[in-house]
């Protein structure tokens, strides 16, 4: 249990989705903030996470792990 924690933690996936929800928050109650300014940092992280999980699942499919 302790090491599947301890590697969602380091997962780079799971910390910038972190940030997201947590910069999300915190411009939402600051109101000088213009909610499409959040919003585009949103859909900027979104992507990043999507090019780590094509990345993730491409040096698994080099290495063998792949289902083809």
């Amino acid at each position: 249990m302790s090491n599947a924690i301890s590697t969602l933690f380091r997962s780079r996936k799971f910390l910038l989705a972190l940030f997201a929800v947590i910069q999300t928050i915190v411009f939402h109650f600051i109101p000088s903030v213009d909610p499409e300014l959040w919003q585009a940092i949103n859909v900027l992280v979104i992507v990043l996470i999507g090019t780590i999980a094509i990345e993730d699942a491409a040096e698994k499919h080099a290495s063998g792990g792949g289902l083809g």
